[in-house]
């Protein structure tokens, strides 16, 4: 059943994917599509818009070229063998493995949303605007500093989504696919936007936030959110040169999305590191430790229900069998792979014992500086 639906959700958004970019990309072609839009925003002086403009009709390429180049790794693979009914399983099944899940959560997110999920931030904003510490204006420098805001409303509530677990239910989908790529920015669990919405509104709201910013500053963060997500295939170091010290990369990003023990619970933020880079929670890629995808438990291949909701089931299980109300909310607040009995399975255990023994690969910026400062002092 799972599959049958994933082949219609599969052809379905490939439809729309390839006529929409194709129709954009032939009325670019005849001065019209890209070419207008980028015109219109710069002679309006919205230059954000120009760049967002680029980078979204990037972000439908790579989507596009990254399935076009994994169905031709698999045929590329699957060469020696004739074309029959046994052949298109094969090819079946990596492209399961490779895109079901994404395009399944993405469909049932679309869905629910548009049913359920109101947008949160308009409908509490007004509850929290009046409670503003200060009022910022739209000078240049407090765009700075609202983006700022943002990204440590986003480092709080997705660091939270890491360390406790009810939020890590939430969140859990988002990270177990083992092949990523630009559709895996389309999984969230269709609960989470409560959860990620409120925190990050309060934040900003009491940080003076004007809330017609937002607008502006959730567009970027959609599409450079999306962009980070290019796997291997569509850019194989992902680093951006020089970039890679200002803003995060998709190299960011897959150290994010890794279940390796060096790269556990870090690089957070979504465009500029700042907040990972002071509370320590920024770390580069090691080209000694090759990226493993995916969530630390074992999950059924293909499986949909044990990827959107297996998290959820466990927990149920470890609250119900739990003794006691005080050990019950326990379970809930504590990190995910904390028990009763012990905490060794716990991120930050498990990556502090990985340091213990390859200090070296943990060194950040951060702590270069601090060490210098530490000396000189």
């Amino acid at each position: 059943m799972e599959n049958a639906i994933f082949i219609f959700v599969f052809f379905y958004t490939m439809y729309y994917l390839i006529t929409g970019f194709s129709t954009y990309c032939w009325d670019t072609l005849h001065g019209k599509g890209l070419i207008t839009t980028f015109s219109k925003h710069l002679s309006d002086k919205e230059y954000y818009n120009c760049v967002l403009a680029i980078v979204l009709s990037l972000v439908s390429f790579f989507y596009l070229s990254e399935i076009v180049l994994l169905l031709t790794a698999v045929i590329k693979k699957e060469k020696n063998i004739p074309w029959n009914v046994d052949k298109v399983k094969l090819i079946f099944n990596d492209m399961v493995r490779g895109y079901k899940l994404t395009f399944m959560a993405n469909y049932l997110g679309e869905l629910i949303g548009k049913i359920i999920l109101l947008d949160v931030f308009w409908k509490i904003q007004p509850y929290f605007q009046h409670l503003s510490l200060f009022t910022t204006n739209f000078a240049w420098y407090s765009w700075v500093y609202a983006y700022l805001v943002w990204e440590l409303s986003t480092w709080v509530w997705h660091y939270g989504a890491h360390r406790v677990r009810l939020f890590w239910c939430l969140h859990s989908p988002h990270h177990a696919p083992e092949d990523l790529n630009t559709t895996v920015a389309w999984v969230h669990f269709f609960a989470e936007g409560f959860y990620s919405s409120a925190v990050q509104l309060i934040i900003l709201m009491l940080l003076g936030v004007q809330p017609k910013m937002l607008l502006v500053i959730m567009a970027i963060e959609t599409s450079w959110g999306t962009f980070i997500h290019a796997g291997e295939r569509s850019f194989k170091k992902g680093r951006l040169g020089i970039l890679q010290h200002l803003i995060i990369t998709p190299s960011h990003h897959r150290v994010h999305h890794a279940k390796n023990p060096l790269y556990m619970d870090t690089n957070f933020c979504t465009f500029l590191p700042f907040w990972d880079w002071l509370f320590g929670t920024l770390q580069p890629q090691r080209d000694e430790v090759k990226l493993e995808y995916g969530i630390t438990r074992k999950m059924e291949p293909g499986n949909f229900m044990d990827f959107y909701f297996g998290e959820i089931v466990l927990l149920w299980k470890d609250v119900k069998n739990a003794q006691g109300l005080k050990n019950k909310i326990l379970y809930l607040v504590k990190p995910p792979g904390w028990s009763l009995e012990s905490v060794e399975h716990t991120a930050s255990t498990v990556r502090g014992n990985f340091l213990k023994i390859n200090p070296a690969l943990g060194v950040t910026s951060r702590q270069l500086l601090f060490q210098k400062i530490g000396r000189r002092l």
